[in-house]
């Protein structure tokens, strides 16, 4: 395992904001609106009922924060830029819960209610097919997929990811041993990377050994490079893309002879298990299954690499929620899916119409992509008391419902495409959590804390920290 370790080792105001005094031609009076000078042109953004006595036409300067349109801002979100994105959320849910954006190409959804509906909601809605991100760098695997199809190979997936007897023997006691390892090589009193040095090798390592290809630990850079040109590359950057192009040409070469060693001596791994399944009387396909490959490799390093690294921002920056991990252990569940809540992985997730529906009391044509924030609602104050407060005790009752499909937290989806990794990645987090908090009673920032960045996988780039016992 040593090699192993060895090989798998970061509200805006706009400048031109104003507010514009808008004459009502028919009284004399006159409406407020708040509006952005954005490319010459005026983009009001929250029109106000009152009507006061008629003024001079004018645009006043502000200097204090405004509030923008939706779809303008969501620009900035879409970019990825580092922040908390909680007031933008806020200002969809309740200004425009359902809109129109330019920038996504699509219909973006932000409150709780609507979210859930559309993901349960099998006959109206379907996967995104097309698109900038996912198909375009790993083709069509098990998100693409629907209805019967998405059963049976999902099924392909679980038997190794969900398999409960496996998750409770063998994979538990593997995944303890690698967090022992991994916490006994990081430096006591130094300054330290906890995200490079634990959070990030810990799920890679294990979803190798699953897959029994323990040589795809030294391509951690290029899962990052492919991640950055799938999901992460809303904006469609032809360079990003290119480079996760090739990045795919090298997961090719690093898998392509594992697969076909399969096809002649099938094992018990992964890779095996796809070589031996059928869909429809016909095998599934190299090309599938080096979709499906990559596509795990880097699904189950990345979200739970977030998901612990986002926690472990807020428990170091609040002592005495660590404190109270220590002495409680029965907090722990519920802080991994209060973390799942608060500070998600995924923040969003792509759907796509396949007749013409209904959100709320928006029509969306068939065809179009729905673009389902998923942070936004877990912040939603419709299902959630004090939503953007942390709080360890929040789901004390029903925290192991949060990583079943009778979840009331988003971050893994809902109803047929709910996360099949979803018991492993709870697993890699309790026993990392569990010893670190027995290992060390304090953490400190060595540096400001970082803030999360990136879109739709969002998290932050690193954890500078220092390690003590006492």
């Amino acid at each position: 395992m040593s090699q192993r370790l060895s090989q798998a080792r970061q509200s805006t105001v706009h400048p031109g904001a104003c507010v514009l005094e808008v004459r009502d031609p028919t009284f004399d009076t006159y409406d407020v609106e708040m509006a952005i000078w954005h490319a010459g042109t005026i983009v009001p953004t929250e029109r106000l009922v009152e009507k006061k006595p008629l003024l001079s036409f004018d645009l006043l300067p502000r200097q204090e924060t405004v509030m923008t349109s939706v779809d303008t801002q969501f620009e900035d979100v879409l970019s990825g830029s580092p922040g908390d994105l909680g007031p933008f959320y806020r200002q969809a849910r309740e200004e425009s819960p359902i809109f129109w954006s330019e920038a996504a190409e699509g219909w973006i959804v932000s409150r709780y209610s609507d979210v859930k509906s559309v993901l349960a909601d099998r006959e109206s809605f379907g996967p995104l097919l097309e698109g900038k991100g996912t198909t375009s760098i790993y083709g069509r695997v098990i998100l693409h997929m629907d209805g019967i199809e998405h059963r049976r190979k999902d099924a392909f997936i679980a038997k190794h990811i969900r398999n409960r007897k496996l998750l409770s023997g063998s994979q538990e006691h593997y995944i303890r041993t690698l967090c022992k390892e991994l916490v006994d090589e990081l430096p006591l009193g130094d300054p330290i990377d906890l995200k490079s040095g634990f959070t990030t090798p810990m799920p890679l390592i294990v979803t190798a050994w699953i897959m029994d290809m323990e040589e795809a630990t030294g391509f951690r850079t290029t899962y990052d490079r492919m991640v950055a040109a799938s999901s992460s590359n809303q904006s469609g950057d032809p360079d990003i893309l290119r480079d996760g192009l090739e990045a795919i040409e090298e997961l090719h070469e690093l898998i392509t002879p594992r697969l076909m060693e399969r096809r002649s001596e099938p094992g018990e791994d992964y890779i095996s298990t796809l070589c031996k399944g059928e869909y429809e009387g016909a095998p599934i396909s190299d090309t599938e299954i080096l979709s499906s490959s990559m596509f795990l490799l880097a699904a189950g390093a990345e979200t739970t690499d977030r998901a612990l690294a986002n926690l472990l921002r807020i428990l170091i920056s609040e002592p005495e929620l660590w404190i109270e991990l220590q002495t409680n252990r029965d907090l722990l569940l519920p802080a991994l899916a209060e973390g799942l809540r608060f500070c998600p992985p995924v923040h969003a997730i792509n759907r796509a119409t396949k007749k013409d529906a209904s959100i709320g009391n928006q029509e969306i044509p068939a065809g179009s992509k729905v673009l389902l924030l998923l942070a936004a609602a877990n912040r939603d104050p419709e299902m959630f008391d004090e939503p953007d407060r942390f709080s360890l005790d929040r789901f004390s009752e029903n925290a192991e419902a949060q990583f079943s499909a009778n979840n009331t937290v988003l971050s893994f989806s809902h109803d047929t495409h709910f996360c099949t990794g979803s018991l492993l990645a709870k697993l890699e987090m309790t026993e990392g959590m569990n010893l670190l908090l027995d290992t060390y009673n304090r953490i400190k920032w060595t540096e400001d804390p970082p803030e999360e960045e990136g879109y739709i996988l969002r998290g932050v780039r690193s954890l500078p920290v220092k390690l003590q016992t006492n």
